[in-house]
């Protein structure tokens, strides 16, 4: 018997998914918590590589982000009798009709406490023979932590040489405690890859060893005979913005004419953008061709792939606020995202859009 599809029309028939791949092991749950919050019945185990067609999904609703989750409904089905869930958003990923939709574009420039050497972490800002067992916690070098927020002093005083830090996410949390110390010599705070905390101390007789800064002067040989420039001079004549900041100093050489004229062209409207502010922009992230892009878990089509679009932040102002100010004259994409990436704008020449606020 011949198919009733076979007399519609071809738009009628083509159906399209939205689906919920699986990128790392992960747990759902049926509340944005810690999974020792949960009841086991109101979580589900689910492994890297699982995809799941789903009917909506959402990273924020009226109230706020879902503490770096995402939300979904299974489109059929159920687990542990619910079709609405949660999962940890660097797990899993949203693809529509092939593509993918989130995350978007890049969602990478965390804050990172990186161990150093094995030490203690600990409540109190205090040596750990000063401390009760369950008030430390013993950790070793290379272990990693994603910050919501680190301080090295509040209005007091100093804490007596102790970062402290509070983890970003719940599942992460010692103890089922976020906010710790750890003895400044035994660890250092990273934001995009480079060291923010602690400085050097030129006055100190045991400086802490840390990576040197990038260089400054390094040549950039553009391709198509565009000539040859430097990561530390503007893309634009007397501008505020370099070729080392678009290049991640100079690690990413423009690729073709076609890159090099998108990497102008934003930068004509960024120096817009920062007269505008009347402040320093920090570039997180700019040209980023492959396969830096899938390194650090960028959009497959990316406008950073071409030099199109760029991560910027500025001291005082979250994503929001800064957005708002622009939004009503950049000519391209604007997003922002949730979580400890809240303080990151993103900005693109592409088409004119906006998401996240």
């Amino acid at each position: 018997m011949e198919s009733p599809k076979a007399h519609l029309p071809m738009d009628e028939v083509i159906m399209t998914k939205q689906i919920l791949k699986i990128t790392k092991d992960a747990v759902f749950k049926r509340r944005p918590e810690h999974l020792g919050h949960l009841p086991a019945q109101e979580t589900y185990a689910v492994t890297a590589g699982t995809e799941f067609e789903i009917q909506s999904y959402a990273y924020a609703d009226s109230l706020g982000d879902f503490d770096e989750h995402l939300k979904f409904t299974l489109k059929q089905g159920h687990l542990n009798g619910f079709n609405t869930w949660f999962v940890f958003n660097r797990l899993a990923e949203i693809e529509f009709d092939g593509e993918v939709v989130y995350p978007l574009e890049e969602q990478s420039a965390t804050q990172i406490l990186k161990i150093s050497q094995d030490t203690i972490l600990k409540r109190r800002p205090v040596q750990a023979s000063e401390l009760a067992d369950e008030d430390a916690y013993r950790v070793t070098k290379g272990t990693t932590f994603d910050l919501h927020s680190y301080a090295y002093a509040d209005a007091r005083a100093e804490f007596k040489n102790h970062i402290k830090f509070a983890i970003d996410h719940p599942d992460d949390y010692i103890r089922g405690l976020s906010t710790w110390y750890v003895y400044e010599a035994h660890a250092r705070v990273e934001f995009d890859g480079q060291v923010v905390y602690p400085l050097p101390n030129p006055n100190s007789p045991h400086p802490i060893a840390l990576p040197p800064p990038p260089p400054k002067g390094q040549k950039i040989v553009l391709p198509g005979g565009k000539g040859i420039v430097y990561t530390d001079q503007p893309i634009l004549a007397a501008g505020c913005f370099s070729w080392g900041e678009a290049t991640h100093s100079g690690t990413r050489i423009p690729q073709t004419v076609e890159h090099v004229n998108h990497i102008i062209a934003l930068a004509t409207q960024l120096e817009k953008a920062r007269q505008q502010i009347g402040k320093p922009f920090r570039i997180t992230s700019w040209y980023r061709p492959e396969p830096w892009n899938s390194r650090v878990g960028g959009a497959k089509h990316s406008q950073h792939l071409t030099g199109k679009a760029v991560d910027v932040v500025v001291a005082g102002y979250s994503g929001r606020e800064l957005g708002k100010q622009l939004m009503g004259w950049w000519v391209g994409g604007l997003g922002i995202y949730p979580g400890n990436r809240r303080h990151i704008l993103h900005l693109d020449i592409g088409a004119k859009r906006h998401w996240g606020f």
